[in-house]
């Protein structure tokens, strides 16, 4: 594994590169940096060039410019191009996904194919919501206890209860640098003002895979459903029995419908 930086007129972009084969960027969500994959990249890294990275405001990506859809989707394409790739594929989740979106459509010429789990194309009411819960959450709770917290949203009871050790560690992943609380809240004060990418998305033919899990708090399924309704060239994946945290609670028969595509579309 290797990590980098990459300096921008935007601010540093830090990220790590691992495996061999196509390039494939892993786009984190909200006040989370390139540790919330665990061990996927070790196991994408078998088949493919993982590169992940820390989203502005955090990290190695903590100083610079504020956050924007925009500006992130030049943050990706910063880490691209510094590590000498030039096609590409896209694994976002959450606010990643958004920001997945954001970067297929400056370089759709470049863009394999996406995968986007528990994701939107534009803030809804819902969204709105959900991001003011984030809000309060990051001014009222200690960073250190952000990871536990989120635990309520990011997996269904079942789930949590089948699995107690790998929640565990999930909290532990989402917990929150104190360094990074500024770029966190940040963040979610920037997509409070709101996006809507659909008038675009109808024209982006880049394959999809969409995911989403039927018991999401956080975005709602119906909003990921418009989504994959809204991409001419998506595939919807519902996962009954998963929240937030879908591309986990899939288990492996998401785990392999996604290796599946990624290896139709990706090379």
């Amino acid at each position: 594994m290797t990590t980098f930086t990459i300096d921008t007129p935007r601010g540093p972009v830090a990220g790590i590169e691992s495996g061999d084969g196509p390039a494939l960027v892993l786009v984190a969500g909200l006040g989370s940096s390139h540790r919330i994959w665990g061990d996927l990249p070790g196991v994408l890294g078998r088949r493919f060039t993982v590169l992940a990275i820390d989203n502005r405001g955090i990290g190695g990506s903590r100083s610079g410019h504020h956050f924007s859809l925009a500006d992130a989707a030049l943050d990706v394409l910063a880490a691209v191009d510094g590590r000498g790739h030039h096609h590409f594929a896209l694994l976002g989740a959450s606010m990643g996904g958004a920001i997945a979106l954001a970067t297929a459509l400056q370089v759709p010429h470049r863009v394999r194919c996406l995968v986007l789990a528990s994701c939107a194309a534009r803030l809804s009411g819902h969204g709105r919501r959900s991001l003011e819960l984030l809000r309060a959450l990051l001014r009222h709770l200690p960073p250190e206890r952000l990871g536990s917290a989120l635990m309520t949203l990011a997996f269904a009871p079942p789930f949590a209860q089948r699995f107690p050790g790998f929640v565990d560690e999930a909290a532990r992943l989402y917990g929150l640098d104190p360094d990074d609380l500024p770029g966190a809240t940040d963040q979610v004060e920037r997509l409070l003002v709101g996006w809507d990418l659909r008038p675009q998305l109808a024209e982006l033919e880049v394959p999809a895979l969409v995911l989403r899990g039927e018991r999401d708090p956080i975005v709602a399924p119906e909003d990921t459903a418009e989504l994959a309704a809204t991409l001419p060239a998506a595939e919807l994946v519902s996962v009954p029995s998963a929240a937030h945290s879908v591309l986990a609670e899939g288990g492996g028969a998401v785990l392999d419908k996604v290796l599946a595509f990624l290896a139709e579309h990706a090379s």
